[in-house]
């Protein structure tokens, strides 16, 4: 059943209705095509969520969906500051144990693609140079468009001058054998350092 039938099919598209995540199916096939991996999926769909409760918070919130997702879930966070966080956001009318009940994991995805949307995830054993380079890439526009949110932030607030910037971020791999450092490109398009290739 999809998203728009009467009864929801399962969890995500239970949360999906309740936190006005609109076109669930479409976004996350979006990623999917795009290289991102069942967890990744399950990450963008959790941060969609978690950017609804926070927008209905009584006050703004410092930090978007994003951070505040990575420093709830990050198993090697420091504890208080998780706390001080959860903290905030009760504070600020957020019921964050609620939310985060409603956070789903990769397996969750899996069935919600596979059962609710048709869509085929056996892929994910097949995965490749090209789904690689896409992921990368997915990966480093987030990442940029976090920065960018960021620096916005920190220009309303007066913290930086108010003139206009442009986010660029360059990618390296190091290999650790070696020391030889490559771009990203470099390093995908000749399959690895050039110091294996030497050794074989």
């Amino acid at each position: 059943m999809s998203e728009n039938g009467d009864e929801p099919c399962c969890k995500i598209t239970r949360v999906a209705r309740a936190y006005h995540v609109r076109d669930v199916d479409q976004k996350l096939l979006r990623q999917r095509e795009q290289g991102a991996s069942l967890r990744e999926l399950a990450t963008f769909f959790n941060e969609r969520i978690l950017s609804d409760a926070l927008d209905r918070a009584t006050q703004e919130v410092i930090g978007d969906a994003e951070t505040v997702y990575a420093v709830l879930t990050d198993d090697d966070m420091d504890r208080a500051r998780q706390a001080e966080l959860r903290s905030k956001l009760t504070r600020y009318d957020v019921d964050i144990d609620a939310v985060q009940q409603d956070f789903v994991s990769h397996q969750t995805v899996r069935n919600h693609l596979n059962g609710c949307s048709d869509i085929d995830t056996a892929r994910e054993s097949t995965f490749d140079v090209e789904a690689g380079r896409k992921t990368i890439e997915w990966a480093q526009a987030r990442s940029e468009g976090v920065i960018e949110q960021t620096i916005e932030r920190l220009r309303n607030a007066g913290a930086v001058t108010d003139t206009q910037t442009e986010v660029t971020q360059s990618v390296r791999v190091a290999c650790s054998a070696c020391g030889q450092s490559y771009r990203i490109d470099a390093f995908l398009e000749q399959a690895g350092c050039d110091c294996r290739a030497d050794s074989d």
